[in-house]
């Protein structure tokens, strides 16, 4: 299995903690965010890694170990995450794993995803559903019904924790429509503008972090949130 990971962005939002570096070496729990994924990969068997960098690109080579694939995202400054997961759409193929550099997630989670089967996407159910951010509507019968966030929250009942796990055919649909969008010039969107036909086709299936601890760090709160809650608590 592959694991692919979008690390491209200056995360500015962070002010004072990405100034000279990039955010997935910003230390959660006394170690860069990247090696709490890393790790991870590494206890659920996964060593096939590619990294998408851009901003302090040679920081993050220096830093990964030696077997570290990397892709870079020339753009990074003027397009969103779905252009840095174009610019690895070779990459994109078979089982694989898909997830930003600013997730800090428990390992447990990571193998719910690997283990489940079909394509799967971890979401929490007991978080808030707030305005703008990747919320999740999901059936009864746990299949993925529409992911954005443009969706009201009213009519959601998840919040994505933006780990997805994909199998041969979920790849492919993605893949197509990922080269689709970017050849039509959508290069301001997230990867997730991609999965349209795999949810379509009712092929994403949810699966429950709800109970895991995990978080994303896009500002100085989450960041104080993660270290403070959430890496102590981490498996």
């Amino acid at each position: 299995m592959r694991a692919l990971i979008l690390a491209a962005g200056a995360g500015t939002r962070l002010r004072h903690l990405t100034e000279k570096r990039p955010k997935c070496l910003v230390p959660i729990g006394c170690k860069p965010l990247i090696d709490h994924q890393l790790q991870a990969l590494r206890d659920a068997g996964v060593d096939d890694i590619v990294v998408v960098v851009g901003f302090e690109a040679e920081q993050v080579r220096r830093h990964c170990p030696q077997g570290v694939t990397f892709v870079v995202n020339e753009q990074w400054a003027t397009t969103n995450s779905i252009y840095s997961l174009y610019r690895a759409a070779e990459w994109i193929e078979g089982r694989m794993l898909l997830f930003n550099c600013d997730i800090l997630f428990d390992r447990r989670l990571l193998s719910r995803l690997v283990e489940g089967e079909g394509s799967t996407l971890a979401v929490d159910s007991r978080a808030p559903r707030l305005a703008g951010e990747m919320n999740v509507s999901v059936d009864d019968g746990d299949v993925v019904r529409a992911i954005g966030k443009h969706l009201d929250p009213v009519v959601t009942n998840a919040v994505s924790v933006q780990l997805a796990a994909f199998d041969a055919t979920g790849s492919q649909l993605m893949r197509t429509e990922l080269e689709r969008l970017v050849d039509d010039d959508v290069k301001d969107a997230f990867p997730t503008s991609a999965y349209k036909p795999l949810i379509d086709a009712g092929g994403l299936r949810a699966v429950e972090a709800g109970d895991l601890p995990w978080a994303e760090i896009d500002s100085v709160a989450d960041y104080d949130r993660a270290e403070e809650e959430v890496a102590p608590r981490l498996n």
